[in-house]
């Protein structure tokens, strides 16, 4: 096993990356996002099989040395190489399975991810034994989560597809409108279009577009529900944050995004999509349109929805200590005045306020990054919300805040919730919302929508 890891090494990486990667190399590595040969299956099975290969050499060492000996050589007259032989060999024997351990997880989970996936979210998304049992898969091993593609796809998604790359006329008519405003409020609110502004690195490396959406770590089962639902992305762990990154760098995977969120962006980041579009335009002769920001009411689609999931807010406030205890249960949203490219937010902020019926407040204007607020301010504004999240509901984990917040929303419409009994219910469920939350049941991830009508 040393000796051939040797060679491979003497003979310098290029042997490596003939295999596909160089010597760093993360699972699962044979996903058709990352890798799309058997190139990698192929190098960790070369491994396992150099690792069985030293493991019957060992025992084979050890064997003769302790059966095999000349008579009267006894294990304390054994010549120092015979020792040496059978300490490395006993040293490979412990060593070995332990490194096929590390190795085998890899190309499980590189082949059968998807059947994993849908066992453990699919089948039976509201167990929470099998939410624990997702989070042993995704934070032992896998530094890179890819779901492999199905052979037995449908005609219609090759179809739409086909059209995408060579329709110089495409539309977004295929899609379910309320996936496409939903995923479009998603990216607006914490997601970013990347699109190169030069075609190549100082280094002469082509640059390439991306789509980044940023989850936080609860909602790692909503980002394998949407990267299934998209059949494109990898899922990778932020460094230095509690968050997850559903990434999107393939060329098909990009076209669908921008076909399917364009016509329903609302803030500036429509002029990063209008860029990417250009991009691709530019770049392989196509003819996709640029179309306007989506200017119909805000209750018209799940776009609302998709921004809440991305940077909405149920609170509950309790202030017990004072002669007359005051509840309230708010619904807040705050984004920067202005974002990194200097386009102003107030303009889509002050629709969802019209709509909330509420206004536009200016916070931390003694800070460098100064931010607008949306709040609602009374139980009208919260039941027009409500209103709105049970034709379009959300899917993050701040589902089941908001299924917390309308439990204490139904103490104000009785008003009955200055009463002491009242009170001791709401404490009880505030402590239970938010960053308190230690139990997550998915059920709700069953009824997400389906990209294509």
């Amino acid at each position: 096993m040393r000796l051939l890891t040797q060679t491979i090494y003497n003979d310098s990486i290029s042997n490596l990356e003939i295999w596909g990667y160089k010597y760093k190399c993360y699972p699962p590595l044979a996903g058709l996002q990352s890798h799309s040969g058997p190139s990698v299956d192929l190098a960790i099975f070369a491994l396992h099989l150099s690792g069985v290969s030293s493991l019957l050499g060992s025992i084979n060492f050890i064997t003769t040395i302790v059966n095999m000996r000349t008579p009267g050589i006894r294990l304390h007259k054994l010549a120092l190489f015979g020792w040496a032989v059978v300490i490395t060999a006993v040293l490979l024997l412990l060593s070995l399975p332990v490194l096929a351990g590390k190795v085998l997880p890899a190309l499980n989970l590189a082949n059968c991810w998807k059947e994993i996936y849908l066992f453990i979210i699919s089948s039976s998304a509201g167990c929470l034994f099998n939410y624990k049992l997702l989070r042993i898969f995704r934070d032992s091993a896998p530094k890179f989560v890819c779901l492999n593609y199905h052979l037995d796809i449908d005609r219609k998604f090759f179809s739409i597809k086909r059209n995408l790359l060579f329709n110089n006329n495409t539309t977004n008519e295929e899609f379910d409108n309320r996936f496409s405003s939903y995923l479009a409020g998603l990216i607006e609110g914490d997601g970013t279009i990347i699109v190169p502004k030069t075609e190549r690195s100082p280094k002469g490396d082509l640059y390439y577009p991306s789509i980044q959406i940023l989850f936080d770590s609860r909602d790692f089962p909503l980002a394998l529900i949407l990267q299934s639902k998209l059949n494109h992305g990898s899922i990778s762990k932020r460094k230095g944050s509690n968050a997850y990154v559903l990434t999107i760098n393939k060329l098909e995977g990009i076209l669908l995004i921008a076909n399917v969120i364009n016509g329903y962006m609302r803030t500036p980041k429509i002029y990063a999509l209008h860029r990417l579009i250009d991009w691709l335009n530019s770049r392989f002769d196509l003819n996709i349109e640029k179309k306007n920001k989506d200017i119909s009411n805000i209750d018209s689609n799940s776009w609302l929805a998709g921004f809440i999931d991305a940077d909405g807010h149920f609170s509950v406030r309790t202030t017990l200590g004072s002669k007359y205890p005051k509840i309230e249960c708010k619904f807040e949203l705050t984004q920067r005045q202005n974002d990194h490219n200097n386009e102003n937010n107030l303009e889509y902020l002050s629709l969802i306020a019209e709509f909330l019926s509420s206004t536009v407040k200016e916070t931390r204007m003694n800070k460098p990054k100064p931010e607008y607020r949306v709040r609602t301010t009374n139980v009208n504004s919260n039941f027009i919300l409500v209103k709105y999240l049970e034709k379009y509901p959300l899917y993050s984990s701040k589902y089941l805040n908001y299924k917390d917040w309308i439990k204490v929303l139904s103490y104000f419409e009785a008003k009955n919730h200055t009463k002491p009994e009242s009170i001791k219910a709401i404490v009880e469920i505030k402590s239970q919302m938010n960053n308190e939350r230690t139990e997550f049941n998915w059920d709700h991830l069953n009824n997400f929508y389906n990209l294509y009508k």
